[in-house]
């Protein structure tokens, strides 16, 4: 199937599947080419945290249909995606199956970058289950991985990766470590990307340090990168910590600046961002004794958690709740608040139990799932044993081959001999159209001198008639008259335009049939406009002068429909390309 059909019905069903809310594809239809694929993955990449259910639609079709061609590369990269978006949805379980099947196809394909990757997201999804330990292991099978392939960005970003867990984990020192190995790989790449998430993370790590100048700097950095690269959530985010790094050094009004601004510039976009901001509003209004104030960013923040389901997010908005109603007195709603505190905190607790179990349960299918690799990679070896079987078969057909090459030879000399000639009438034709360039541009430069040469004499014989002479007079008047009429004739017209249309077929067929309302005067300026000749000689060679040459290229203007800021020189190439696309 060729590559337009394919992008084609690739459109169609994008657009089926945005007006009806899923994605079909013709049954009868037989997918040869891996684009489609592709294409899929690619939405369901740029959905994946925005509509994470479409992006499962979209990464399933690609699925499928990677199936049906036995495509392993594209049903490992199908299963990446598939692993990622049940991920951001909270389907812990199918996350990992999916990115340990895409592991499975990654090593049947030999993409090393694949199995990279997919280690990363498992470390990544384990690390968003706060199980850390498992999120480490995963995070330095991947840096090994990528150690060994020299594949530095890989490194940078597993390295920041790492950081992070160790940083949950409160090892400050090993947080550190890995987050300034991640900026050094980066800055040395120029991934600016990367250098403002490692300058954030540096700045929140010296932020709880305690270190407020140091921190400053790097979410300072961090900001203007993200401003470079119009990251609007990312510099919301930058605010919002430069923000809390003033309200921990109880500079309150500066605080509130940058948190305020960190609201209006996020609005909204992402949910989970501006709770957090509600939240350091809150304890900056608290801190100042603002309570009215504080109370309704805690009320934001209690409301915004609940709405997304952020158990963490409900606790925190409990607890400044019930300290603002405490500091103000109302002890009743300190009370019932505190009481909602503790349920939220037990709650959370009995989840911490369960997801233990669950770990424990996850390494048991772990190791079983290993064990499936493992028969996988025998069955690989098998068939690298039909492989090679096969390879001989083909020596065998290169054999038969290279006997049927011999009695082929004759004709493939002759074939040669006749596209050496094809080619010499190829340089032939060249060097005519060369030549028939040059016969345009020396004969466009006759007629210029020409024109100056009769243009001087015409100057020359009015500054004589100016003197009283009549007889003179008379005589050269019609000299003058002669002179006026040389600047009438077409002859040198009809000959530069047979140089012209030597060089530039059907220039003026094409302009003509795009605008039939030019005029002669309007054709020859159209065709010295696409010499790019100036002003100057273009007026030499119509006889006129300069300013008549403007009017006249502002009316062709009109008549062509150009804004002036538009260039006439490239409109007219513009022409003679349209001219080559309707030959061709």
């Amino acid at each position: 199937m060729s590559q337009k059909i394919i992008t084609v019905i690739l459109f169609l069903t994008v657009f089926w599947g945005k007006s009806q809310g899923q994605i079909k594809i013709p049954t009868n239809l037989t997918f040869s080419d891996t684009s489609l694929v592709h294409t899929l993955i690619d939405s369901s990449f740029e959905l994946s945290f925005a509509d994470p259910d479409r992006a499962i639609t979209f990464a399933g079709q690609a699925l499928e249909i990677a199936q049906e061609i036995n495509y392993p590369e594209g049903i490992a990269k199908a299963h990446r995606e598939l692993g990622y978006s049940n991920g951001v949805m909270g389907n812990f379980e199918e996350a990992l199956n999916h990115h340990q099947k895409g592991i499975s196809y990654n090593r049947k394909s030999g993409d090393t970058l694949g199995i990279i990757s997919q280690l990363n997201d498992i470390g990544n999804l384990y690390k968003t289950q706060t199980q850390y330990d498992t999120a480490l292991e995963y995070f330095f099978q991947a840096l090994e991985l990528s150690e060994a392939n020299d594949a530095e960005r890989a490194i940078a970003s597993i390295a920041g990766n790492i950081g992070l867990v160790y940083f949950e984990l409160e090892n400050e020192e090993r947080a550190e470590e890995f987050y300034k190995r991640a900026l050094e790989i980066n800055q040395r790449l120029d991934n600016r990307h990367g250098m403002s998430i490692n300058y954030n993370n540096l700045g929140l790590l010296y932020g709880d340090q305690g270190n407020y100048g140091q921190a400053l700097e790097y979410h300072s950095k961090a900001l203007k990168i993200r401003r470079d690269l119009e990251y609007t959530i990312r510099i919301a985010n930058s605010l919002n910590n430069i923000g809390r790094i003033y309200m921990q050094q109880n500079s309150y009004d500066d605080a509130m600046d940058y948190l305020n601004r960190a609201l209006k510039l996020n609005d909204d976009r992402d949910p989970d961002l501006t709770s957090i901001i509600h939240e350091n509003l809150a304890k900056v209004y608290y801190s100042s004794k603002r309570y009215d104030s504080a109370l309704v960013h805690a009320e934001k923040t209690l409301n915004l958690s609940r709405d997304f389901g952020t158990k963490l997010g409900v606790k925190v908005g409990y607890e400044l709740l019930s300290d603002i109603y405490s500091a103000i007195g109302n002890y009743e709603e300190a009370y019932n608040h505190q009481k909602k505190l503790r349920a939220v905190e037990d709650s959370i607790l009995n989840e911490e139990k369960s997801r233990q179990i669950n770990e424990l349960q996850t390494k048991y299918e772990t190791a079983q799932k290993e064990k499936e690799i493992a028969l996988l990679d025998k069955e690989n070896q098998r068939e690298t044993l039909m492989r090679k079987v096969f390879l001989a078969g083909l020596v065998m057909v290169g054999i038969i081959g290279f006997l049927i090459y011999n009695r082929q030879r004759l004709k493939i000399n002759k074939n040669q001999t006749e596209l050496e000639n094809i080619r010499l009438k190829e340089r032939q034709l060249e060097k005519d159209l060369e030549f028939k360039n040059k016969q345009l541009t020396t004969h466009t430069l006759h007629l210029v001198q020409k024109n100056e040469t009769m243009k001087e004499l015409k100057n020359k014989i009015t500054t004589i008639c100016r003197q009283d002479n009549r007889d003179i007079n008379k005589s050269l008047q019609k000299l003058r008259n002669m002179v006026n009429y040389s600047f009438s004739l077409d002859d040198d017209w009809e000959q530069f335009r047979l140089y012209f249309e030597e060089v530039h077929t059907d220039f003026f067929n094409v302009l003509k049939e795009q605008y039939p309302d030019l005029t002669p005067n309007e054709l020859r300026l159209s065709a010295l406009a696409k010499l790019n000749l100036s002003i100057k000689e273009t007026a030499t060679i119509l006889g006129i002068t300069p300013n008549s040459v403007k009017t006249a290229r502002y009316r062709l203007r009109k008549k062509l429909d150009i804004e002036t800021k538009e260039n006439l020189t490239e409109f007219m190439m513009a022409i003679e390309k349209r001219e080559a696309g309707q030959e061709s």
